[in-house]
């Protein structure tokens, strides 16, 4: 067996190219050349994709794959919230399929333009409703009209199962998120929570007493545990 090296001086001749690679005829490239057409224009389009994708803001895109799957998803559980209960939601609760349609960035507005569509796709028997954290940062509504905006917003799931997750507590020393969010806000707004929470026998998840995040907002994995602890032990009795 003669081993070709790639040198010249190796003891032997390199293999011509016609013998590595028959050449095609005239007919079978007539035969071939729309298929690589199409392919590369197939390529072309797929990478134009991924560039137009890539240009989309972050949560510009999670926003618009949580509405699609929601068209297809048959989950019993809706979640919708902000980037902690994106990163922090389970993928099951008590049992049951969860879909998990928070947005980083979101706040109570966000949830109000979105929540008829969610409903209407998806036709959950239990919604996790867990926001505030954005609501806290100035400029924010009076409490008067964020406790009007909550009520709005789970008057869209009536017949459901709602449970309502209290807004997390701050981790200070993990700043700079921290500092922007007006701690006595998150307060009122647990305050208007758990009494709503009151009016319409739904379940409310407390805050904790103290969170382990990675910026003094966003959970850790150990933040992201206690959180859906929390969630299993108020929903799952």
């Amino acid at each position: 067996m003669r081993f070709y090296s790639g040198r010249p001086d190796a003891g032997g001749t390199l293999p011509s190219r016609r013998r590595l690679m028959p050449a095609l005829s005239h007919r079978q490239w007539a035969r071939l050349k729309p298929w690589l057409v199409a392919l590369a224009v197939a390529g072309g389009a797929v990478a134009l994709g991924a560039l137009i994708v890539s240009e989309i803001p972050q949560r510009t895109r999670i926003a618009f794959e949580a509405d699609v799957r929601a068209r297809f998803s048959t989950a019993p559980v809706l979640v919708i919230g902000d980037s902690i209960t994106y990163q922090a939601a389970p993928r099951n609760l008590c049992g049951e399929e969860v879909l998990n349609a928070a947005v980083p960035g979101d706040k109570i507005d966000d949830l109000l333009a979105r929540a008829d569509a969610l409903e209407r796709h998806l036709a959950p028997a239990r919604v996790v409703i867990a926001i505030g954290a954005n609501d806290a940062v100035k400029p924010k509504h009076s409490i008067a009209g964020w406790r009007a905006r909550y009520r709005d917003l789970i008057s869209r799931f009536a017949g459901t199962q709602l449970v309502l997750v209290e807004v997390n507590p701050v981790e200070h020393h993990r700043s700079p998120y921290a500092d922007m969010l007006d701690e006595a806000y998150v307060a009122e707004q647990n305050a208007v929570i758990r009494a709503i929470a009151a009016e319409t026998g739904a379940v409310v998840v407390p805050a904790p007493q103290s969170v382990s995040t990675t910026d003094g907002i966003h959970p850790s994995r150990p933040g992201a545990l206690l959180w859906r602890a929390r969630l299993f032990s108020a929903a799952c009795r």
